[in-house]
């Protein structure tokens, strides 16, 4: 009987993953595109060199952002992100520029890259600063992303989905989610934007 409900909790959670899935992709593919570049000549190249290599002219709008998901996933870990330190001003050009070159970051920094290749794709993404739920309990302070479509804010966090999968488990939790979708994961502080705001 255990070995049943152990199945059928798994293929409840593979059919959700699936629908979340199709949603993200109908949302994404059909989102009104508006290439935006930081303006700072660093970042823009690690973005463009960046999205070059992960993403190609046929890829749809959902494959280009999960591919730019997965690239941070797959190729940095937290830690101390140096290469911000280059720039004169910390800021999330300096955070995603680090990031992208030195695959080292904290949320912040897995934050601003994320925004800075997807805002290149052409989507209205931003960070968001507030609380995010930790494993053991309570909150701690936290900075992920948000791209708003038809004035619907989704929550992309790459940072969180890399410690869920480092620990294990597969599938995407954080990928174009709505806050109703993750209850008592997030609230936002008083001062809401991270280092890159919504640009309309």
């Amino acid at each position: 009987m255990k070995i049943f409900f152990v199945t059928c909790a798994a293929i409840l959670l593979l059919l959700t993953n699936s629908a979340r899935a199709s949603d993200a992709e109908w949302l994404l593919n059909n989102a009104e595109l508006y290439p935006t570049a930081s303006g700072d000549t660093y970042c823009d190249e690690a973005v463009e060199e960046t999205l070059s290599r992960i993403t190609y002219d046929g890829m749809s709008t959902y494959e280009k952002v999960l591919a730019c998901y997965d690239y941070l996933i797959d190729t940095c870990s937290y830690g101390d992100n140096v290469l911000r330190l280059d720039f004169p001003e910390d800021n999330g050009t300096a955070r995603a520029y680090g990031m992208l070159v030195g695959h080292v970051g904290a949320c912040d920094d897995y934050s601003c890259a994320f925004a800075a290749l997807t805002r290149a794709i052409g989507l209205n993404c931003y960070t968001v600063y507030g609380q995010t739920a930790r494993a053991d309990g309570g909150y701690t302070g936290h900075i992920w992303c948000v791209i708003a479509i038809d004035g619907v804010e989704y929550v992309f966090d790459p940072q969180i989905d890399d410690n869920i999968a480092r620990g294990g488990s597969t599938g995407y939790y954080r990928f174009c989610v709505t806050y109703d979708e993750t209850p008592d994961s997030y609230y936002d502080s008083e001062v809401r934007w991270g280092y890159f705001e919504p640009f309309y």
